[in-house]
């Protein structure tokens, strides 16, 4: 997608749980960065902004692993 084209997404009440950063490709979330509204990107939303005003994100399909890695990492460097 060039990044003159514009972004479309439905208007989120808050921030969706479990999710993590990624890039355009990928992403089903974005925050937009001078408001800070978080948008499900659907192509039959309103208009959003360019692909500069946004960050992205996924859903975290890794979040249980990787927390469980993150207290392994924490438990071995007390050692």
């Amino acid at each position: 997608m060039p990044i003159s084209e514009l972004i479309k997404g439905i208007l989120l009440p808050h921030k969706p749980a479990g999710i993590s950063k990624c890039g355009m490709s990928h992403a089903t979330f974005a925050q937009h960065r001078s408001s800070s509204q978080w948008y499900e990107l659907s192509a039959s939303g309103q208009t959003i902004g360019s692909p500069l005003d946004l960050d992205f994100y996924k859903h975290d399909v890794l979040q249980g692993s990787s927390t469980r890695s993150r207290e392994k990492t924490e438990e071995l460097s007390k050692v």
